[in-house]
């Protein structure tokens, strides 16, 4: 079975948005053997979403729209939706009640504008949203169904995980057998040059999928065996730069190995503001592992907090191998934990020299007294280096505990 998406809001084209939802929906749907083949990202005006709507029909099996479901006037796929399916636009008292009474439970009277959204179609059918006041549409036109869902994430998310998702599901074809090999530290043409043999030998449909901070591999094939034994060969090949499957993201996966080995770890930033104790704190349950962290930016925080000597920032500099050193042996000791992590680096746009050029970044750990440092040198862009520092860190750590 294959899908379309249809993504809407004038914020998504303007770049003002991100566009999250297609990611989301095209891997959950992938997950139960549906292949996503289009995405569609248009404005919110009503012939544009029609005619996306008719560019696609026929085409695919499932055909979703998210966006433009709000109360406000620009908010038109609704009306778009039911001129394609040949519906009128209806008043629902009994849902505008029960919108009323949601509002009222919060002290507030509901606005106006909210009535557009008690507004259903005369064909199709109605898809409950748990999380907020814009109802779902079904409609099943020929041998494609169509479904709308708010552009909202959280309504989305929770629209396709209640409603459409256990549906489609029970209709997709499960013999498709899909694996996505997470790799970082390796860019995609040194992992392409590595794998090509193995990879023009094998039947299986391979998909190379670049991403900023690393490299998807995704196997996918009918024949589980020939998954199983390619999947096999790529590790063989390439198994220090795989850090996980399927959607496992990297600081997931370092968290998994610390609580499976009972490990606990603090960290000094510099460069970083911060950026990779978020990424540890993002996992749910990261407090049975992760102790704390500071951010040092400023030299006489690495002195006063950390216990870097002034010997070493006046003849080595801040951004050193030798300080990185012990700002992570500093970080280990205050919070008396297992591991110490340190970054301390030139982010940009300026403060590089011919020595030291923007980009340069070193990161320590010190694994209960066994110490060591890495130099990178990344990019011009400030945010790109903060990302990829992170990044770099948390696979040093992986690699370190996990062998």
């Amino acid at each position: 079975m294959n899908a379309a998406l249809i993504i809407i809001g004038n914020e998504l084209l303007s770049g003002f948005t991100l566009d999250s939802n297609s990611t989301w929906m095209g891997r959950k749907l992938l997950n139960i053997g549906i292949k996503t083949m289009i995405k569609l990202t248009v404005g919110d005006s009503e012939n544009a979403i029609l005619d996306s709507l008719r560019s696609v029909d026929e085409k695919y099996d499932i055909v979703i729209l998210s966006g433009g479901l709000g109360p406000t006037h620009d908010d038109v796929t609704k009306k778009a939706y039911c001129e394609f399916i040949g519906a009128e636009l209806v008043f629902d008292e009994s849902y505008f009640l029960k919108l009323s009474e949601s509002f009222k439970r919060r002290g507030i009277d509901i606005p106006e504008s909210n009535r557009d959204q008690a507004y259903i179609p005369t064909k199709g059918e109605i898809i409950p949203n748990s999380r907020g006041s814009a109802l779902g549409l079904k409609f099943v036109k020929d041998k494609t169904r169509f479904y709308v869902v708010p552009g909202v994430p959280s309504e989305m998310m929770t629209m396709m995980d209640e409603y459409i998702l256990p549906e489609l599901s029970e209709i997709a074809p499960h013999d498709l057998i899909i694996t996505t090999i997470r790799t970082t530290g390796l860019m995609e043409s040194a992992l392409f040059d590595t794998l090509k043999d193995i990879v023009k030998s094998t039947k299986v449909d391979v998909s190379f999928l670049p991403g900023f901070m690393g490299v998807d591999i995704r196997l996918s094939s009918r024949n589980k065996k020939a998954v199983m034994e390619l999947s096999s060969n790529i590790y063989d090949l390439i198994g220090k730069f795989i850090y996980s499957e399927d959607w496992e993201t990297l600081e997931e996966a370092v968290g998994r190995l610390l609580r499976e080995q009972g490990l606990t770890i603090a960290v000094a930033e510099s460069c970083t503001g911060g950026l990779l104790s978020d990424r540890i704190t993002n996992i749910p349950g990261s407090s049975d592992y992760f102790l704390g962290g500071m951010v040092t930016y400023d030299n006489q925080a690495k002195q006063d907090l950390l216990g870097v000597q002034t010997y070493t920032l006046e003849e080595f500099g801040a951004v050193s191998e030798q300080t990185a050193k012990e700002m992570a042996q500093g970080v280990r000791r205050v919070f008396q934990g297992n591991i110490g992590v340190s970054i301390t680096g030139i982010a940009g746009p300026g403060g590089g020299t011919d020595e030291k050029p923007v980009g340069l970044v070193f990161i320590g750990l010190d694994f209960e007294g066994d110490t060591e440092v890495r130099s990178f040198t990344f990019t011009k862009e400030r945010r790109f280096n903060k990302e990829l520092s992170a990044q770099a860190a948390l696979n040093m750590l992986r690699l370190s505990i996990g062998g």
